[in-house]
């Protein structure tokens, strides 16, 4: 058996995403330090269990049959300042109250992110990117166990607090009116295109439901969960928008969501 305190079985993981869609974990397990994230990767490969490490639950939809193995809500939560204004991050660190620490602190740059509800290690794993910026652009190292992310080293600026605060505000409060009951962007924009603006425009699938999922009236390139959402619901509206752009434009769209336990 597992050993690891505080050890869940059958965690539903609409609890922990941002869809508020999702089967159950088999294995749930909440690392609050580096410490404890590192020895829950170490009982999955000593029990060889599939491991799955997720921070904040956004950019992801689990699927109604749940995760099989170990799932670790990675809520590691420390920053520390570094030299020639660095900070090294924990990969568990929620990104929009890092970046205002960060502002207060002096540090600036990462305001350009504001708004987005991940966490550090998220970010490094998909390749975030922000306003006209690119979250790579800040790594200066990346501090790893095996494959799993334990925390970033981020390379910023000396800047003016009242203005990058006043920036990251802005940002937010633009993010606030996007769909909040979803996992973000469904599709990858194509090269010089708006994948909302697409599905909008072009295919008119705006707001068209299946079960209790839609495709957002305020930004067509969200999916949201109107309340009882399921996966399935959810798949099948990307199937339907990945169906019509390749019938009616030839386009093939990608989706910028991670699909887990599919």
């Amino acid at each position: 058996m597992i050993n690891l305190p505080g050890l869940k079985l059958n965690e539903p993981l609409s609890l922990h995403t941002t869809f508020k869609i999702g089967g159950p974990a088999q294995y749930f397990y909440q690392a609050t330090t580096t410490k404890d994230l590192v020895a829950a990767v170490k009982q999955a490969q000593k029990h060889d269990l599939p491991c799955l490490v997720i921070g904040h639950g956004s950019n992801i939809l689990v699927s109604d049959q749940g995760i099989k193995g170990l799932v670790i809500l990675n809520q590691t939560n420390q920053i520390k300042l570094k030299a020639n204004h660095q900070a090294e991050l924990d990969s568990g660190v929620f990104l929009p109250k890092a970046i205002f620490y960060l502002i207060n602190q002096g540090l600036t740059g990462l305001e350009v992110f504001s708004g987005i509800p991940a966490t550090v290690g998220g970010a490094t794993a998909v390749k975030m990117h922000g306003v006209d910026c690119n979250w790579e652009d800040f790594i200066v190292s990346i501090n790893r166990y095996e494959e799993v992310i334990l925390s970033v080293v981020l390379q910023l600026q000396s800047g003016d607090k009242a203005a990058a605060l006043a920036k990251a505000k802005a940002i937010q409060f633009d993010k606030r009116r996007q769909p909040q009951q979803s996992a973000g962007c469904i599709f990858k924009n194509p090269p010089g295109q708006s994948a909302g603006a697409i599905i909008d425009n072009q295919l008119k699938l705006k707001g068209i439901k299946i079960g209790q999922a839609q495709i957002s009236v305020k930004h067509a390139n969200f999916i949201e969960n109107l309340g009882q959402a399921t996966a399935a619901d959810v798949i099948k509206l990307i199937q339907l928008v990945k169906s019509e752009a390749k019938e009616k434009l030839n386009l093939n769209l990608e989706l910028e969501i991670g699909l887990l336990g599919f």
